[in-house]
């Protein structure tokens, strides 16, 4: 077993920003919390930012659970408000209550030696400028080792739409670490399996017939094709409730949340 924690570098981090006395919270965001972008700061901007730039390390390291709120929280980090500095005191609040949580790596749990992965979208909360956050995860042994939480660059028209150009964009990262893993000797003869909540995105991957209701869609995203027709990549159908990358794309509220942190391998040994 192999246990990852930044239990030392999370307590200082409260500690410097007098956050660690402050009343712990189960989740870091709300729940259809929307934050309303400024054309300038009500509260100090480089305050806000050094704060916001402490919690990377550990999103970053062992805190995956993390990504989408350090994204959204990113996305206002020249022009803070008070709702803005409120939410990022949220988080230091949820580190503070989860600051003993660690990365645990089991090579014998059930298919530890196969690299999952989850990818999921929210394609509609994003109030400013209507682009889609998407997320990945990737498992092995037991936990996370790799995992993204990003707005991305294009409008969709449509939740099927999203959901592929969101798989393209996991695609991408399940290549690299298959080249990683191969040259760790590890096998990956067999497909990567990414498990998919959208069902016509499934189709759209697998049948290029469909071209009507796709010719608009950016070329770059249809490598996804590619790598599902050679069997680099194997979709899946996955029920919503059971995509664990929804903590990557949105808030959640407390059952949810804690629901996917435990799939991402995150526990407290303790």
């Amino acid at each position: 077993m192999l246990a990852l924690s930044q239990e030392k570098f999370i307590k200082e981090t409260l500690e410097h920003y007098e956050m660690s006395n402050s009343h712990p919270i189960s989740t870091p965001a709300l729940p259809n919390e929307h934050l309303i972008k400024l054309s300038s700061p009500e509260v100090n901007a480089k305050s806000y930012q050094h704060a916001l730039g402490s919690l990377i390390y550990p999103m970053l390291g062992t805190q995956p659970n993390l990504g989408y709120t350090i994204t959204a929280l990113g996305c206002h980090a020249a022009n803070p408000r008070p709702n803005h500095q409120h939410a990022l005191e949220h988080v230091f609040r949820y580190l503070q209550a989860t600051s003993d949580q660690q990365l645990i790596f089991e090579w014998s749990t059930l298919g530890g030696s196969t690299l999952f992965r989850y990818a999921d979208m929210d394609w509609t909360s994003n109030v400013n400028d209507h682009k889609l956050t998407s997320g990945y995860m990737f498992k092995l042994a037991g936990a996370a080792v790799s995992w993204s939480s990003k707005k991305q660059t294009s409008v969709a028209l449509s939740s099927t739409e999203a959901e592929y150009i969101s798989r393209a964009h996991a695609a991408k990262e399940a290549i690299w670490l298959r080249q990683l893993l191969s040259e760790l000797g590890l096998d990956t003869s067999s497909p990567t399996i990414l498990h998919v909540n959208n069902q016509s995105a499934i189709v759209i991957a697998k049948n290029p017939e469909f071209h009507n209701r796709t010719k608009h869609i950016d070329v770059r995203y249809h490598f996804l094709r590619q790598v599902v027709k050679d069997e680099t990549v194997e979709l899946q159908y996955i029920p919503t409730r059971e995509q664990v990358t929804n903590a990557l794309t949105k808030g959640l509220p407390p059952m949810s949340f804690n629901k996917f942190w435990d799939a991402m391998g995150i526990h407290c040994l303790g």
